[in-house]
């Protein structure tokens, strides 16, 4: 079973399938690492549902994309 995920790079806005690296939980978020396969760009992708039932989700940039 693949791993697919839709979600926008926060470097050059691919929506598609991503790689995954290391998946871990912070607080109520589950973490998963991820790498654009269009831009080289590594991010986290946190989602996570409240107590309240309320869903968030965001994305935080790890390493810039590879310029060439």
């Amino acid at each position: 079973m693949r791993n697919i995920l839709m979600v926008k790079c926060p470097y050059c806005n691919y929506e598609g399938e991503f790689k995954f690296g290391k998946t871990w939980k912070f607080r109520l978020y589950d973490v998963k690492r991820m790498e654009c396969p269009k831009c080289g760009g590594v991010f986290n992708y946190y989602k996570g549902v409240s107590s309240k039932g309320k869903t968030s989700e965001f994305v935080i940039r790890i390493k810039p994309k590879v310029k060439g």
